[in-house]
């Protein structure tokens, strides 16, 4: 069954793509290498096309500065440290280097801008090294203001991942930071090898991260990313390790107190068998926030999920997406349409979306792409 779309405009989006498969921590099969950051158009009546490629190493995270004229390209690789390219964004979505920022880690796989807008946090997975930077006006990353490694466990009690099979086969032994939120007088980080989210005040006054304490997750369940909830002090944590979701409040109370922030309320599975090998990736709610969906690398699907009036999840579907490990995925604006970016198969595919319903109908429509790993709109 297939399903045409109709949009409310053209959308301009750019899909990452890794071109160089040995210099990452992980191993993607994909067929083929990408050449960059690649630009496309989803048009009007659900069609993608394709308009040109940039020239980028393992571009692996596109994040916009929201003066919409700045785009940062995370660099992915453990054989140097990573980097953070910095591009202009031309009236016909065209991009053009204008410099690179150097973080102190390997596997830089995202970057964070406060609400001031003048302070940026550069996550490095592979050694958990937090760079935060002060950030211009135009966007351009600056000076590193504090650089610290995250970590709770003891000397004796952890040790750094050495080569990539190391890390394949001792995904907990160190610390693995993977993202970072700012939320009210905090930050919090998710950490895959540590098992948990840190969580640091933030002062902008002095423009650093002061640790105040860290939220135990699931032994075993590596927290990978996080989805904040517009209207309601909720957020939601994909478990890679677990392939699950914990909903967990967020609480604001006595502020100068240092307590837990996070508090887990809900885990909801994202697969109907656990026991089949499979890793969360991307989680993220619908433009109006009724609906979450995370991708399933391995079981190569999305699962949906309603979002109940106190926040809570119920699973209403899981749908495969029409190619292997789908590392991303990105839905319009408009909420119309979800195109999913699948890893091993170098492929980006179309599914038309029920607003009501958050129901998810594939097209039939697909578009070649060599191991394509995330996908940003840019209008």
């Amino acid at each position: 069954m297939s399903s045409s779309i109709t949009l409310e405009r053209d959308y301009a989006f750019l899909v990452g793509t890794y071109t160089d498969l040995d210099a990452l921590a992980h191993q993607p099969y994909a067929p083929t290498s990408g050449e960059g950051i690649y630009g496309l158009t989803i048009t009007k009546d659900g069609k993608l096309v394709k308009r040109g490629t940039t020239d980028a190493l393992n571009p692996a995270v596109l994040i916009p500065h929201s003066n919409g004229t700045m785009l940062y390209a995370i660099v992915e690789t453990i054989q140097n440290n990573g980097e953070v390219l910095q591009y202009q964004i031309g009236k016909d979505s065209n991009l053009s280097l204008k410099r690179s920022f150097q973080a102190s880690g390997k596997s830089t796989c995202y970057i964070a801008i406060s609400p001031q807008k003048d302070i940026g946090i550069v996550i490095n997975y592979w050694d958990a090294v937090i760079d935060v930077v002060h950030v211009e006006p135009d966007g351009k990353l600056g000076e590193i203001i504090q650089s610290f490694k995250q970590l709770y466990r003891k000397e004796g009690e952890w040790r750094q991942v050495a080569y990539r099979e190391d890390h394949w086969e001792n995904r907990q032994v160190g610390p693995h930071a993977h993202c970072a939120h700012f939320w009210k007088d905090w930050v919090f980080i998710p950490d895959l090898g540590e098992n948990a989210i840190f969580q640091y005040r933030f002062d902008p006054s002095v423009k650093k991260l002061e640790a105040d304490t860290h939220i135990e997750f699931e032994a075993g369940s590596g927290p990978r990313h996080m989805a904040m909830h517009p209207d309601m002090d909720i957020c939601y944590v994909s478990n890679e390790l677990f392939n699950t979701v914990c909903v967990a409040k967020l609480d604001s109370s006595d502020p100068d107190t240092s307590k837990e922030r996070i508090v887990p309320i809900q885990y909801v599975s994202t697969l109907d068998n656990r026991e089949q090998t499979s890793y969360v990736s991307e989680i993220k709610l619908s433009p109006d926030a009724r609906y979450l969906y995370v991708s399933n690398r391995g079981d190569n699907s999305l699962a949906i999920f309603k979002v109940l009036e106190d926040g809570q999840l119920e699973r209403i579907d899981i749908v495969p997406t029409g190619g292997k490990f789908p590392r991303h995925f990105a839905i319009t604006p408009c909420g119309n349409a979800v195109i999913v970016a699948n890893q091993d198969s170098s492929n980006l595919t179309l599914f038309s979306r029920d607003i009501e319903s958050g129901l998810i109908t594939a097209t039939g429509d697909e578009h070649d792409i060599p191991a394509p790993n995330y996908i940003r709109f840019i209008n």
